[in-house]
């Protein structure tokens, strides 16, 4: 009966456990489950065992930390509140190990436990905190073990053993401490890695501009809010390729590229569309006011000294502006304003067309 009630435990504890999505959160929620899963199984085990011997306190205290554990279980299935959890479980097993070095558990070999304490704390809390927690254990326990006449251990260790056991702790809490650091090291590398890889997935490689799929993650931010569009395109831009090559034609969209940037508000989106070819997005502008900030925007470009190994290049652009509201859809929008953008390149180039 209590190997079946075990097993529907397990199975009712491992169900969504195992289909966390695959992120830091939830590989912490998932890895504070085992711990208290294990300690849970251990502990119980260890209570039910301790019912045949005459030590009353130590038996009532490990069937309470374990219904205690399970009581975290429940409660982390519930909520994923890894961070509560994770202090249940780090210090129940303080409490209990202090505890068996105060009575020494069986044949004194209580104070063994211990050591299963550094890589749970420092996993639990990080390294910086975890170490604190540790040095407040290590020293409650030198406490406990040398404090005059024994007065807070109901057992006897000798000295050797004393010092042995403070040590041996201190040893592992540095190999754990080392391994903690490098591993929190390499995490602060993988993250930093992941984040400019997401980066450079969402911008264009010559510009710094968002690309098509940069413009993709934005589209819900969009669609959210009214605004207005500003479809842009470089005139003559193949003049600039077929006369200094396309080294000049590159550098040009990236000074161009920096030229959009500077006259844009922070919020406000540019994408480098297609060769030289730029959408931007005006957030919860009038097209009035967009059409100022076109006119600023064309003829800061106008004005743009382009330097190219020591070659001046000077260019213009053609912009089209449209209105995004609730009445006029993104996809609209954009067709809108493409078209407002053929109509300056026809009027002569050089200017804004509003739609």
């Amino acid at each position: 009966m209590l190997a079946r009630t075990m097993r529907m435990l397990l199975q009712y504890f491992q169900e969504g456990f195992y289909n966390q999505e695959n992120n830091e959160e939830a590989l912490k929620i998932y890895l504070i489950y085992i711990f208290s899963l294990v300690g849970f199984i251990f502990i119980f085990l260890l209570g039910l065992n301790g019912i045949h011997t005459s030590n009353i306190i130590l038996t009532s205290l490990l069937l309470g930390g374990s219904a205690l554990l399970l009581l975290n279980l429940f409660y982390l299935k519930a909520t994923n509140n890894y961070i509560i959890s994770g202090y249940v479980v780090l210090y129940l097993f303080f409490a209990l190990m202090l505890y068996l070095v105060y009575a020494g558990g069986v044949e004194n070999t209580g104070p063994l436990w211990i050591f299963c304490l550094p890589p749970i704390a420092l996993y639990i809390h990080g390294l910086q905190r975890g170490l604190i927690d540790l040095g407040i254990f290590i020293l409650l326990i030198i406490f406990i073990l040398f404090y005059p006449n024994n007065i807070f251990l109901d057992t006897e260790y000798s000295i050797i053993f004393k010092v042995r056991i403070i040590l041996s702790f201190l040893l592992v809490v540095s190999i754990t401490a080392v391994y903690g650091y490098s591993r929190e090291k390499s995490s602060q590398k993988m993250r930093k890695m992941r984040k400019d890889l997401e980066f450079f997935l969402r911008r264009d490689e010559l510009t710094g501009l968002y690309n098509r799929r940069g413009y993709q993650d934005k589209i819900d931010t969009i669609k959210d809010t009214y605004g207005v569009i500003l479809m842009c395109d470089i005139d003559h831009f193949k003049k600039i390729n077929d006369t200094y090559g396309h080294g000049a034609g590159d550098y040009t969209i990236k000074e161009v590229s920096k030229c959009i940037y500077n006259n844009l508000r922070k919020n406000d989106i540019a994408v480098r569309w297609g060769g030289e070819e730029f959408f931007v997005f005006l957030f919860e502008v009038s097209i009035d006011n967009a059409y100022l900030v076109s006119e600023k925007l064309r003829e800061s470009i106008e004005n743009l000294y382009i330097d190219y190994n020591n070659i001046i290049i000077r260019t213009t652009m053609s912009i089209g502006i449209a209105e995004v509201d609730g009445d006029i859809s993104l996809e609209d929008a954009i067709r809108n304003a493409d078209n407002a953008m053929y109509i300056s390149k026809a009027a002569g180039r050089n200017m804004s067309t509003k739609h």
